[in-house]
């Protein structure tokens, strides 16, 4: 829960709406259509839907990590690589929140129930929205104090654990999966704070620090990553790989016109190839509510996950110390210039 309450907390609502409408419906589109790509090679392969679904999510978390040291933020390939990668993260959750949904679902009738229940939860969050929006309006004080490096009573964080306790709560009681609402509160929480300060650094070093990888040690303690089983199933995972990637390139040759270069599209395609994180959550909540995937399937698809997180991004700063800056950032004034 705490996990999926960082990655809505690691959306950029602020650099998404400087973007405009319609480039954030462009990212929707290309999100969309990268996640359509597993699914039909995944089909064709003969793939459980659960790990076509683990093989095409998106992750912020490591892209902006990989951005942030490469110095590339507030360049234009720096935003491109984040707005995409929020509105990626923001349909794999969608995704898998369906996928939840229709595995509870007995038949139709269970399934327009479970959507309707998961639209009750979000007309609260938005209702709650207008609430804390109004109230930093009129109240800007507690907000500040959430946020300030130097508050000895913490309150940011207890506000942050508390409306993550909350939706979590309201998830359970809509028959919804727990990490949808944890999922939400983080987007609300960065939605109405947008300067979120020392506040998202102070959440982080707790999840990162120690209860993510609680969460990731107990996942690898179940995992059947026994050499027999990697030299078996070799094809398998770098087929996963594979198309993590391709899924990848394809949608994401959409910034070429942008002013791009290729270099950068395939550093881009790269780093959201690349989704361990949100990978091995799809797969752990796999495991747990569906059947069709078994702990041998989980284990080659967290492995394909594994190493595609050593390859891509080590392979994408490569290229990204290929291509200076400056340029990039002429690039993106000379088509600022021809769009004007």
């Amino acid at each position: 829960a705490f996990f999926m309450f960082l990655a809505g907390l690691e959306i950029d609502f602020r650099g998404i709406g400087a973007k405009g409408v319609r480039r954030g419906l462009i990212s929707f589109a290309l999100s969309l259509g990268s996640l359509a790509l597993v699914f039909v090679a995944g089909g064709l392969l003969g793939w459980p839907l659960w790990v076509s679904l683990a093989a095409g999510a998106t992750s912020v978390g490591l892209l902006v990590a990989v951005v942030r040291e490469s110095g590339i933020g507030g360049t234009p390939l720096g935003n491109a690589m984040l707005g995409q990668a929020a509105i990626g993260e923001a349909v794999t959750i969608i995704a898998l929140s369906f996928f939840h949904i229709h595995h509870e679902a007995h038949d139709v009738l269970g399934f327009v129930v479970g959507t309707a229940r998961m639209l009750g939860l979000v007309l609260a969050v938005v209702i709650v929205l207008v609430v804390l929006r109004t109230s930093l309006w009129w109240f800007p004080a507690p907000f500040k104090r959430m946020v300030a490096h130097d508050d000895p009573s913490e309150f940011g964080v207890r506000v942050g654990f508390g409306l993550m306790f909350a939706f979590v709560g309201l998830s359970m009681l809509a028959g919804v999966e727990p990490f949808l609402g944890a999922f939400i509160a983080g987007t609300m929480l960065t939605f109405v704070i947008r300067e979120k300060g020392a506040l998202e650094h102070k959440l982080a070093s707790m999840a990162y620090g120690f209860f993510v990888p609680i969460f990731f040690i107990h996942v690898g303690m179940r995992l059947d990553l026994s050499p027999s089983l990697i030299a078996r199933e070799f094809p398998t995972i770098a087929a996963v790989v594979g198309v993590m990637l391709l899924a990848k390139i394809i949608p994401t040759l959409y910034y070429l016109r942008q002013g791009l270069s290729l270099a950068d599209v395939f550093s881009m395609s790269a780093l959201l190839a690349a989704p361990l994180t949100l990978l091995i959550a799809i797969v752990d909540i796999g495991v747990r509510i569906a059947k069709t995937i078994t702990p041998q399937a989980a284990s080659v698809t967290i492995a394909g996950g594994i190493l595609a997180s050593l390859i891509f991004p080590s392979a994408a700063r490569m290229l990204l110390k290929r291509a200076p800056v400056k340029r990039r950032a002429a690039l993106s004034a000379d088509t600022a210039g021809a769009h004007h």
